[in-house]
């Protein structure tokens, strides 16, 4: 699964915020600057978990300012 799908099948809260992030920062040492991930168990085995982003607080700054990073 890529990252993107994982931000669709993830929760809605910041969504807007991950998408916008991983359209600009698509380079991993970018992505990893402005988002991170938890990994979440789903099934019986431990080995069994999905990835939930979260934008870093840098991330959520960015998006905070996107009108002004646009504009330059």
């Amino acid at each position: 699964m890529n990252v993107r799908e994982e931000i669709l099948a993830g929760p809605e809260a910041d969504r807007d915020v991950l998408i916008w992030l991983v359209e600009r920062y698509h380079w991993e040492s970018q992505w990893r600057f402005v988002a991170s991930c938890k990994h979440e168990p789903y099934g019986p085995y431990s080995y069994q978990t999905r990835r939930v982003w979260i934008p870093t607080r840098e991330g959520q700054v960015l998006f905070s300012h996107r009108e002004e990073l646009e504009a330059r």
